[in-house]
């Protein structure tokens, strides 16, 4: 085992501290393919440092990748990808009651065959 690399034990990852999300629409490809990829969900209340964050937006939830916004108030900038380069700016207070769960790993589909329950 590499030592640079820390080994995760699976019981980190399958414990009651995350949560699953099915990624839905594009927004967020090519990161997130939606209808195929999932995303694993540490929820949060709070900014916790630049990532990509699941968000409440009314009618739902959505992927968003958030970073200090350079406006010296400390807020924060949310963008999607495939949303042209649109910025959404948004108070540290706003986002805080937003937040749903931050992304703490990519779960790329690579047979869906068997998630179908086909094979």
């Amino acid at each position: 085992m590499n030592d640079l690399v820390p080994h995760i034990p699976p019981e980190a990852v399958l414990s009651d501290r995350f949560r699953v999300h099915a990624v839905a629409g594009d927004a967020m490809e090519p990161s997130f393919r939606g209808g195929r990829d999932y995303a694993l969900i540490a929820p949060v209340a709070n900014y916790e440092g630049e990532g990509v964050y699941l968000i409440d937006v009314g009618n739902g939830v959505e992927l968003f990748r958030v970073a200090n916004a350079f406006d010296g108030a400390g807020g924060l900038d949310l963008s999607q990808e495939r949303r042209g380069g649109r910025i959404h700016h948004l108070s540290r207070d706003r986002f805080d009651a937003l937040v749903v769960g931050i992304v703490v790993a990519d779960i790329r589909t690579r047979d869906e065959r068997f998630l179908r329950g086909g094979a």
